[in-house]
Parts: C-alpha cells; sequence; structure tokens
C-alpha cells in the first residue's frame, strides 16, 4: 500500500515495513509473530492494518511502526483488510469475516461461514461482498454482521469479487469467471474455456 509518499509492504521474515517511496530508504520495521503471505496492508486514518499467517491481525501506527492492537484469529489471514469508515473488515482461515472498530480493535461481529475466507471483501451501500471457499456468495450488512444476500454454487472461489453497478465478477477453482447479478440473485453469465481447464486464482479487475 502506498501512502503520504511510503510504501507499505508485509514480508516474509515476519515484519511489516515502512519505505520511503521516492529514496527506498526504510522507516520502520514492525515484527510480526510469522511471515506476512498474501494478506496486503490498507491504509487510513493513520494507521496501517495487516495479518499474518500465525492469524494475528495487527494495527499500526503509520507515523512510527508502533503496535496500537491485534487480535488472533483461530486460522491464517490471507485476506486484505478494508477500512469502512470507522470501521476495518478482514476475513481469517478461521472460517469467519470479523469487523473491528478501526482505532480500539473492538470486535464489533464476526460472521460465520462454513470454510476459510481467503478472499478480500468488497464493499457496496455498506455491504461487504465475499465469495467464499464454501461455495456461497454472501452479502454482510457492515453496520451489524447481517447477511442480507446468500448465492450458493458458485464453486470454491478464493478470489476477491470485483463489484459495478449490481453485477459482481470472480472466477473460482472449477474453471469458471462468473458474472452475478446481485439484483436478481441469479448468474448473469458463466465463462468457461472450452480447452484449457484450470482454476481461476486472481481477482478480477473491471474497465470500461
Amino acid at each position: 500500500a502506498v501512502a503520504a509518499g511510503t510504501v507499505y509492504v508485509g514480508t516474509g521474515k515476519s515484519a511489516l515495513i515502512a519505505v520511503d517511496l521516492q529514496g527506498g530508504k526504510l522507516k520502520w520495521s514492525y515484527k510480526t509473530p510469522e511471515p506476512i503471505g498474501e494478506s496486503s496492508p490498507a491504509v487510513g486514518g493513520g494507521m496501517v492494518f495487516v495479518g499474518d499467517l500465525s492469524g494475528v491481525f495487527h494495527a499500526v501506527e503509520a507515523a512510527t511502526g508502533k503496535g496500537i492492537w491485534s487480535y488472533k484469529t483461530d486460522g491464517e489471514i490471507k485476506s486484505s483488510p478494508v477500512i469502512v469508515g470507522d470501521r476495518v473488515l478482514i476475513g481469517s482461515y478461521d472460517g469467519a469475516l470479523y469487523c473491528f472498530n478501526a482505532r480500539d480493535g473492538k470486535t464489533m461481529w464476526k460472521f460465520k461461514t462454513e470454510n476459510y475466507v481467503h478472499c478480500t471483501p468488497s464493499v457496496a451501500d455498506g455491504v461487504a461482498y465475499i465469495a467464499g471457499c464454501d461455495e456461497v456468495f454472501r452479502g454482510i450488512r457492515i453496520s451489524d454482521g447481517r447477511e442480507v444476500l446468500r448465492m450458493p454454487g458458485i464453486g470454491n472461489t478464493a478470489s476477491s469479487p470485483a463489484l459495478v453497478g449490481n453485477l459482481a465478477y470472480f472466477g473460482n477453482f472449477s474453471n469458471e469467471v462468473l458474472g452475478l447479478n446481485l439484483r436478481t440473485r441469479r448468474r448473469a453469465w458463466v465463462y468457461m474455456h472450452r480447452q484449457r481447464q484450470f482454476p481461476f486464482y486472481s481477482s478480477p479487475a473491471v474497465a470500461e
């Protein structure tokens, strides 16, 4: 993550580091219990948030690298955090999507799914959308953690959904790229290559 001339990145040497964007000089290093894997930092409100492979979610002061608060989930974290106002969301391999008060780390709610939450939540109109390893696409209301949309049968999915209007796009491990209509709660379309059979692991981006 890049913010205010600083690059924040998690490392395989069990650290979150801050590096000057222009000169590449290390500003600070914050030690984590285990390496930081696929969780990319999120920056906001003077803080940096990231999860590590021991399942600990960290809130660190962006200017100094001082730890502010942390929370231990029951599984490794590969999801990336998303800041929404005064709250921050993160998924864990313990099967839950968490919502914390960004400032003090108070757990606002915890939504339990039936398998890993690998993806990074996508947020629109106060709802966090996740495509799960339990083969269910869900919309979770950020204000109270209530499930407001549930679409099963999407396949085992690690991809983070991209949202455009009423449509959500992502790939799964069954060789499919899906477009879901969130208003009708049906598949708008599905793409599958006729010859090549492979999982779609990366997350989509939409332009024009």
